[in-house]
């Protein structure tokens, strides 16, 4: 016959795994489908490319109102430009439109004609051009349907302003080639540019400054080149890429809520482009992982900016949209991180990315979204700035651990988790660490509504004990010594008293783990955070086996198999990540935590068994002889 001790810890290994059976088989479920991207990259005809710059055709002259504007901003040309500008002028008043639009409508109407913009500010400008020409070019190479070009040295020399009257200042969405060269859009109430639809396109040195969501806005398209761009103090993305087969280059972004924002079924390179001074430098969300998307060569540092989600301009009946250059929380992203992906098939390799606040590189999967999957992050430079001088960010690389096929093969000063999975790992989690899965869950891009933005997320600028992780620690360490206490208070009602130096020992390890995990979410040290859970876990070992000797077995054994989680635990964070299991080793010990509640607090406070009065001694009466040897 087994041993009443051997027989409980067997059936609590049996209720163990069929409750661990259970659970992953609940949270084993497929991931709900990508939604449809809102424009498809399988309509682009099958060897198209960027339209040819045309550097001579018929042209026509667009020219400022104000003389005085045209003179002030064309002293800053060069020399040989300002002096074809001042020819141009003289022209001005026999063929040239004040009127951008106008200039536009008559360009499309003749076949290879560009239009030239002087010098000069220009209100007013709200162009949409939302039909082709008949003979838009179809070819790749070809020249451009329609060629816009600013006559000045930079962006800043030819600004086209909405005035906050139109959406956007441009709005091209027909199914024609598209150049763009040399001027800036500006306080549109949407997008400075928005640019969908077309054929194929190139950007370059155009600039979008102050616009209440988006400077330039580009998705739906086929092949498109965004060269030498700027976006700068824009309410929220600097420039947003959505549906393209395209290559952004030396373009810069700062000032803005999000400085690039890229999302959709994209087939991207971003190259040699330079993010800093906003909320969030690139956020990456729902990029297809068969269409990829590849980074490198960017320079990504001091993306601290805060979201200024209390400012009069982001009034929820403007739907989160601020005036210009004010930063509001209508798509939320983590403030103070280089590069947030929340998305698949990204490659992000050789960058610089320095100075932030929270993290370098973030990767979670969206709530109620498709997981991540996919993602290799290498070769990056982290906390060290483009000419070699340190500066740290606060975390290097942050994953919520959701997801397979992402990996990380690169040197960092401090991660989150601990250990990360490298790219010969294949790890495939459905869920991951639960605390930043609730992170994620409250304070991610689909956690805001109309404006406001919860509370708690350093992702939104909550600092140290106001963060969610430290108040999840205080709850979770004030629970573990109460419990714990509630255990060996069980444990000196049971029969056997426990023996004292089993108590210290235990009690040390669970203390120090509870401290240790409270400074761990303080400081954001992950390797702490793992060390912290190992103690817990060894101080309940000790207190299991202590309770079983006390003729506690069931309660005991459920007591060290929590400990045995945990330590596995810590291992999965701080060692090695466990690639077989499908979820965290966190949400094991999670699940078991209640049950264990109910029998320790039942054990701790049952009725205590009465001892049992000691059976009656007969004793039997002794003759004493009467005379002895000493009885004189």
């Amino acid at each position: 016959m087994p041993h009443p001790r051997a027989a409980a810890f067997g059936a609590l290994l049996t209720a163990t795994a069929i409750c661990a059976s259970l659970l992953a088989g609940a949270l084993w479920t497929e991931p709900p489908p990508a939604p449809p991207a809102r424009h498809a990259l399988d309509d682009v005809p099958s060897g198209a490319a960027p339209p040819e710059y045309r550097e001579d055709g018929p042209s026509l002259l667009v020219c400022p109102s104000d003389p005085e504007d045209f003179t002030e901003r064309n002293e800053g040309v060069g020399y040989n430009k300002r002096i074809q500008n001042e020819r141009l002028y003289e022209e001005c008043p026999e063929r040239g439109y004040t009127s951008l639009a106008d200039a536009v409508a008559d360009a499309l109407a003749t076949d290879g004609t560009r239009v030239l913009v002087l010098p000069g500010h220009y209100p007013g400008t709200g162009v949409q051009i939302l039909d082709a020409p008949d003979d838009a070019a179809e070819g790749p190479g070809e020249g451009a349907d329609l060629q816009i070009e600013g006559l000045g040295d930079s962006p800043d020399d030819v600004q086209f302003s909405a005035g906050f009257d139109h959406d956007s200042a441009l709005v091209i969405g027909s199914r024609m080639s598209v150049y763009l060269k040399g001027f800036m859009l500006t306080e549109a109430r949407v997008s400075g540019l928005d640019l969908g639809g077309v054929h194929s396109a190139v950007v370059e040195g155009v600039a979008g400054v102050g616009n209440r969501a988006n400077g330039l806005a580009i998705g739906g398209a086929g092949p498109v080149a965004v060269l030498d761009c700027r976006a700068e103090g824009n309410g929220n993305a600097g420039i947003t890429l959505s549906g393209l087969q395209t290559t952004v280059d030396s373009c810069e972004a700062t000032g803005n809520r999000i400085g690039m924002r890229v999302g959709g079924q994209t087939d991207l390179e971003l190259t040699g482009n330079h993010l800093h001074g906003n909320a969030t430098g690139l956020l990456i969300a729902e990029p297809v992982a068969d269409a990829g998307l590849r980074v490198s060569g960017n320079l990504i540092h001091d993306n601290n900016a805060e979201a200024e989600i209390d400012s009069p301009a982001c009034e929820p009946e403007r739907g989160g949209i601020g005036d210009a250059g004010v930063r509001c929380v209508d798509l939320t992203a983590p403030a103070g991180v280089g590069v947030a992906i929340s998305g698949s098939g990204v490659h992000l390799a050789d960058n610089h990315i320095w100075g932030q606040r929270l993290a370098a590189v973030a990767v979670w999967s969206p709530t109620g979204g498709p997981r991540a999957e996919g993602n290799r992050i290498e070769g990056n430079t982290l906390g060290f700035r483009d000419d070699g001088a340190r500066s740290r960010n606060r975390i290097d690389l942050w994953w919520d651990g959701t997801g397979s096929g992402n990996c990380f093969d690169q040197p960092a000063h401090h991660t989150t988790p601990d250990v990360l999975p490298g790219c010969g790992a294949s790890v495939d989690r459905v869920y991951g660490d639960p605390l930043r899965a609730y992170k994620v869950w409250r304070c991610g891009p689909e956690a805001v509504a109309g404006g406001e933005a919860p509370t708690g997320c350093d992702w939104l600028g909550a600092t140290s004990t106001d963060r969610i992780e430290f108040q999840a620690a205080v709850l979770f360490a004030t629970s573990l010594l109460f419990l714990t206490g509630a255990g060996w208070l069980a444990a000196a009602r049971a029969p056997i008293a426990p023996r004292p130096h089993q108590m210290t020992f235990s009690a040390m390890a669970t203390g120090a783990g509870a401290l240790l995990l409270l400074l761990a979410l303080w400081s954001g040290r992950a390797d702490y955070e793992a060390i912290a859970i190992g103690l817990w876990g060894l101080g309940w070992l000790l207190a299991g086996r202590s309770w079983r000797r006390c003729g506690l077995p069931f309660f005991g054994t459920f007591t060290g198999l929590i400990g045995l989680l945990a330590v596995v635990d810590a291992l999965d964070r701080g060692v090695w990540t466990i690639a077989p299991l499908p979820v965290s080793p966190a949400w094991l010990w999670l699940a078991l935590l209640p049950l264990w509640t109910l029998v320790a607090l039942g054990v701790a406070f049952r009725p205590r068994a009465r001892e049992e009065e000691p059976a009656p001694v007969e004793r039997t009466p002794v003759t004493a002889p009467s005379h002895d040897r000493f009885d004189w």
